[in-house]
């Protein structure tokens, strides 16, 4: 990576300069590859001096949110924009807006990066409640389709089945910002697991069936490797592993987001709640929960 900077250009105005980095994979050309966030290719014919434009195949944040009517990338332009804005020798402010998206019907997804203000960008980035409303019923049935009938959440003909958990983890590694953020986390996590939790219930599944399927999705999605006996263990849990990666390390157990989804899960399907006890972010060599 540090060869790959010295290598990138210092301004990003001219389209030679930025077909230069694309063509080294920076800023996150091959990253976002490699992660599996998304294929991306620089639109060399499209763009002009100070007007960049991307495009992304297979994105992560948009596959299978076709016609859902709004543009959904939330991941990929705004860390090409602040990759310019750090590689830069001369500071600038770059912002990042989609131009096609899949979301809206497109089949790939487009951005244009630029330094300065993009009137349109505060736009796109509100959604009206029933564009809320149509992404998480379709999370949903992604969801229950794996719970249910083995279905992968996501097929990808070049990135494959794997859940792309990358911008989750940054999200979660800001949970000591705020008290507020974190109550977030829980909450979120909460409402989760016990929607989850009680559509598993109406659909007849037994109480042990119901944890079963959960705990076999979260090992799916390589969240960790998680284990049930008579407390719920979770090795290289991917929160805690975040909090210890970006934060100074907590006293106490921080994994917010799984506690509130598990606590969520149980208290719906068994009318139990979970405790956290250790965490890997706290020093333990695992994140642990009671159940009571």
């Amino acid at each position: 990576m540090r060869l790959l900077l010295k290598l990138a250009p210092k301004d990003f105005s001219k389209v030679k300069e930025m077909k230069k980095a694309s063509k080294l994979g920076i800023p996150y050309i091959k990253m976002a590859h490699f992660e599996r966030s998304g294929v991306v290719e620089y639109l060399e014919d499209l763009s002009r001096t100070d007007e960049h434009y991307f495009r992304v195949y297979e994105s992560s944040d948009c596959w299978g949110f076709e016609n859902i009517g709004a543009t959904m990338a939330s991941h990929l332009p705004p860390l090409f924009a602040g990759s310019y804005k750090g590689i830069e020798s001369e500071e600038r402010n770059w912002n990042a807006v989609e131009t096609k998206c899949i979301g809206l019907g497109d089949p790939y997804c487009e951005f244009k990066v630029v330094p300065g203000e993009i009137d349109e960008l505060k736009d796109s980035l509100e959604k009206d409640a029933s564009v809320i409303e149509r992404i998480h019923d379709r999370l949903m049935d992604r969801l229950l389709g794996f719970l249910l009938d083995g279905k992968p959440p996501v097929e990808r003909p070049r990135l494959g089945s794997d859940v792309q958990l990358h911008a989750v983890w940054h999200a979660m590694g800001s949970a000591l910002s705020s008290e507020r953020y974190r109550m977030a986390q829980r909450m979120g996590g909460a409402k989760s697991g016990k929607e989850v939790g009680e559509r598993l219930m109406d659909a007849g599944l037994n109480e042990d069936g119901a944890i079963k399927r959960v705990i076999d999705f979260m090992n799916y999605c390589k969240v960790g490797k998680i284990t049930l006996v008579e407390t719920i263990r979770l090795e290289g849990n991917c929160e805690s592993l975040c909090m210890k990666f970006f934060t100074p390390k907590p006293e106490e157990p921080s994994c917010y987001f799984t506690t509130g989804f598990l606590n969520g899960l149980f208290s719906a399907v068994k009318n139990q709640h979970v405790r956290e006890t250790r965490c890997i972010a706290a020093g333990d060599p695992y994140c642990e929960w009671e159940i009571a």
